[in-house]
């Protein structure tokens, strides 16, 4: 008896792993799949020094991370550059692109976001 349901279960198993994905699911290679984690983190800014770059990055979770070069940022993902407002992974070499950049749109100095100026000039007619 117990060997029937083995083979009953043998079988069974073998059936569903045997059979095709599903057609209503998009296909999705692990490179695509890479990259859409890669576009999940966001470049908050780079700290420079004479002799080395770190770059301040918020992961999908929201936790900041100091990210330096040749820092792993995750399997198959490589920190190559951290430069000026961008930062630069060597992906898998498999994938194409073999590369992802960030870069920090806008100002580079948080401290130039909020400035603005006007200048306003009354005129004075004498005797009025």
């Amino acid at each position: 008896m117990s060997r029937s349901i083995f083979w009953v279960g043998f079988i069974v198993i073998s059936t569903v792993s045997a059979m095709p994905p599903n057609p209503f699911q998009p296909h999705i290679s692990p490179c695509e799949k890479l990259t859409e984690q890669l576009a999940a983190w966001v470049l908050q800014g780079v700290l420079s020094s004479p002799t080395a770059s770190t770059a301040l990055m918020l992961s999908p979770q929201g936790i900041g991370q100091r990210i330096k070069v040749n820092q792993e940022l995750f399997p198959d993902v490589r920190i190559e550059n951290v430069g000026m407002g961008y930062v630069v992974a060597r992906l898998n070499p498999a994938c194409k692109p073999s590369s992802y950049r960030w870069e920090i749109k806008g100002k580079i100095y948080a401290m130039d976001a909020g400035i603005s100026s006007g200048v306003g000039s009354a005129s004075l007619l004498p005797g009025r």
